[in-house]
């Protein structure tokens, strides 16, 4: 009978034997003992086996394009060096120095011959100081850096503390010796199979002899852990050295550096997706604009929905009806229809004065050279304010047919109570287009260049007001300041509007005879004040009813913005003192010059230079000054009272001014230095006073104001408007080039020689 070859059981070579009884009873054995070892198998002997891999410890997989970096780079020290030269250190250190208007270089500090670039105080003392000393004599230092930590000793135990520690122990012996037995049975089980199998099977019950040690090594092993503890007789101690340990200054670690950074995780959220749905449409400008519409009405009642039911109960009572709405635009169609009819009337009615306006030139400037003439053309009234006086007039600067009037009254000893903001045109002499009746009179007004409808008026009272043309007279002012916190506390002598603020606000300036400059920010809804400067006097203060000493103000009387520097402005004063200050620097003035001896009505910047300006006053006389000079360059006296003085826009050298005995003077000071070129009597100087004029920045004409209410408009003759004829050798130069080639070449005969030190010596010496 052939052998038969027994499978392999769980990785074990079964040998090729007879099939015998005693072979059975082996094979019986065996299969016993193995199913034991399974059962007593440890994690780690598991972890061995193949359909385990899981337990194993998992390798670092690493990505591809990692770089490969040597073990003597990954050991290297990198060091910290430190320099004596500090990257952000600035050499040169400069501040802005609003005096001289440039950057100037903070002086360095001196420290003697040498500059130190690092200073540290260290910590390091000598050994033969008196500090060392003590700290030597109190125990500090004494100890080394290996003998400060602390010590481990032995101490020997009594025969009594062995005892106590020994009599604990007697249970582990016994588990000992429960064990033996269960050795002993497996031993004698093995000990059959050894005999029955010759030679193969021996290996089997070596393999068996191993396994078995191997599970009695498992129990042994707690014991010999205890064995230090069973067997030691010496107890070890820590001990403390007594000495203090002094602090390492010199190896110091920041805690704040040693922390963990912990790795950033991304953390992503799966959601249902919206529905979705395909929509196709034609978008015209018109559907477009129809949907915003809607929408902003959408809002607008959302609004309403949100007030209280008691506002919108009141919102409601005067809300207009549909046809009340009709009926408004219907009247507001018929309303500029008459404006039209009117104007058709008023023009055959001043016909005559309408063709001497458009052709007539006077003939006999061909045989007067160098003088002129003005013409007078329209005369402009507002029927309720024929006693007022015009206070400030302006020319619109889009529409050369329009200018605006402010009336108020200049005699204060009979102040009138109330004022007017009118605006005419050329076209309706008649009556004016645009008329609002104010609760005070109106001193003076600008309006804005980049919106012609927006007026800005000051007041008698101290308020400023902004004027919106293009609403209905019902609506008055658009803009009023605070008549409790913000308004002048005195008569407002000048508006002017400036630069737009950074977050695109429009702005205007106001000066008072309070002696404050006033920025006037136009917020929705508000105007928002800031006083830019206090004008300061030199007068000393005086003592109050109280004791305490007052310090008096300079009141102001006009201002003035540069052409090109919008934060440099010209301030006049009632003490005849010209004030040149910045928005940037408000704390003093940039520079001063007494520029007359009584108030100054009026300063004006040249359209062509920026550094040449015109100031007028109430000494009858008008002053042409250069910036940084402290004497003027032209002045005139006029034997009356000046109260305005303007620029030609169209000449450098042409000015114009007007005087409190009815006349208008008006200089070319590349004709005649001396003298004026046409002096025009405008209003009989018994009855009337002229207060304010105006260049047009297009048309030959000029427009003044009187005490009376009356508005005159003069056209220029032809000597007075005489443009500059390029030279042969220059032909393509353009009008503005050649109009400040003039100025220059006046104002270089004008101008003080520069000042050489040491010419006068040398032709003495030569000599």
């Amino acid at each position: 009978m052939p052998p038969k070859k027994l499978p392999s059981l769980h990785g074990v070579k079964m040998p090729t034997i007879w099939p015998t009884k005693s072979s059975e009873k082996s094979i019986g054995l065996l299969l016993k003992k193995l199913k034991q070892k399974e059962a007593t198998k440890s994690r780690a002997n598991l972890a061995e086996d193949e359909g385990l891999d899981w337990l194993k410890p998992r390798a670092l997989i690493k990505p591809d394009d990692q770089e490969e970096v040597s073990e003597a780079d990954l050991e290297e020290e990198v060091g910290r060096v430190l320099c004596t030269v500090n990257p952000q250190w600035v050499p040169d250190e400069v501040a802005y120095h609003y005096g001289r208007a440039m950057f100037v270089a903070k002086p360095k500090p001196t420290y003697g011959k040498a500059y130190p670039l690092y200073i540290y105080q260290g910590t390091a003392i000598r050994k033969d100081s008196d500090e060392a000393k003590a700290q030597i004599a109190a125990g500090y230092g004494m100890v080394g850096f290996d003998d400060a930590g602390p010590k481990r000793a032995k101490v020997k135990k009594s025969a009594a503390d062995e005892e106590e520690e020994e009599e604990p122990e007697a249970e582990p012996a016994a588990a000992a010796e429960e064990a033996k037995p269960e050795e002993d049975a497996v031993v004698e089980e093995e000990k059959p199979t050894e005999v029955e199998v010759p030679a193969e099977p021996t290996e089997v019950g070596v393999e068996g002899d191993e396994t078995v040690a191997a599970e009695g090594g498992e129990e042994a092993e707690p014991e010999q852990k205890e064995e230090p503890v069973d067997d030691g007789s010496d107890e070890v101690l820590d001990i403390k050295p007594r000495v203090k340990k002094l602090a390492n200054q010199f190896n110091f670690c920041e805690r704040a550096a040693l922390t963990y950074n912990f790795p950033r995780r991304s953390v992503d959220t799966q959601t249902v997706p919206p529905p979705r749905a395909n929509y196709g449409a034609t978008a015209l400008q018109c559907i477009i604009f129809d949907f915003y519409q809607e929408d902003y009405a959408k809002k607008l009642k959302e609004k309403e929905e949100e007030k209280p039911k008691r506002l919108r109960k009141k919102a409601a009572k005067h809300a207009k009806s549909a046809q009340q709405i009709h009926d408004e635009q219907l009247a507001q169609r018929i309303r500029e229809a008459w404006a039209i009819l009117e104007r058709l009337v008023n023009q055959n009615i001043y016909d005559d004065i309408a063709q001497d306006y458009r052709y007539w030139d006077d003939p006999s400037d061909e045989f007067r050279e160098g003088m002129g003439s003005l013409l007078p053309l329209w005369k402009f009234q507002f029927d309720p304010m024929r006693t007022h006086a015009v206070c400030d007039i302006q020319w619109n600067p889009h529409y050369q047919d329009l200018f605006a009037v402010a009336y108020g009254s200049l005699d204060f000893t009979n102040q009138q109570k109330e004022g007017c903001l009118c605006m005419y045109s050329i076209k309706n002499p008649a009556y004016p287009e645009y008329a609002v009746i104010t609760e005070s009179p109106i001193i003076c007004l600008d309006v804005y260049h980049e919106i012609p409808y927006l007026v800005c008026v000051g007041r008698y009272d101290g308020n400023v007001c902004v004027y919106n043309a293009q609403l209905t007279l019902e609506s008055s002012y658009q803009y009023k300041s605070d008549s409790v916190k913000d308004k002048h506390s005195n008569i407002v002598w000048e508006v002017r509007w400036g630069a737009r603020l950074i977050d695109g606000e429009a702005s205007f300036f106001s000066i008072s005879g309070d002696g404050r400059v006033v920025q006037w920010a136009v917020m929705p809804g508000e105007l928002q004040a800031t006083t830019i400067i206090t004008l300061s006097s030199n007068v000393p203060p005086i003592p109050g009813p109280d004791g305490t000493m007052i310090t008096i103000n300079s009141c102001g009387s006009c201002i003035c913005f540069h052409p090109e520097k919008a934060d440099i402005f010209l301030v006049g004063t009632e003490d005849g003192m010209v004030h040149t200050c910045s928005l940037k620097y408000n704390k003093n003035y940039v520079r001063s010059v007494q520029g007359h001896h009584m108030p100054v009505y009026r300063i004006h910047y040249n359209h062509y230079n920026n550094s040449i300006y015109a100031s007028c006053s109430g000494d009858w006389r008008v002053k042409i000054w250069e910036d940084g000079r402290d004497e003027p360059l032209f002045m005139f006296e006029l034997g009356s009272p000046v109260g305005d003085v303007k620029w030609a826009p169209y000449s450098s050298t042409v000015f114009a001014a007007c005087t409190a005995d009815g006349k208008v003077y008006v200089y070319d000071l590349n004709v005649n230095k001396y003298r004026p070129i046409c002096i025009q009597a405008v209003v009989s100087k018994k009855t009337k006073k002229l207060t304010r004029l105006d260049f047009n920045t297009r048309l030959p004409v000029i427009v003044c104001g009187d005490t009376k209410g009356t508005c005159h408009v003069l056209k220029l003759s032809p000597n007075l408007r005489v443009m500059c004829k390029p030279p042969k050798k220059a032909q393509g130069v353009d009008q503005r080039t050649l109009q400040i080639m003039k100025l220059d070449k006046l104002l270089s005969l004008v101008r003080d020689p520069p000042f050489t030190p040491g010419v006068v010596d040398e032709k003495f010496e030569e000599d």
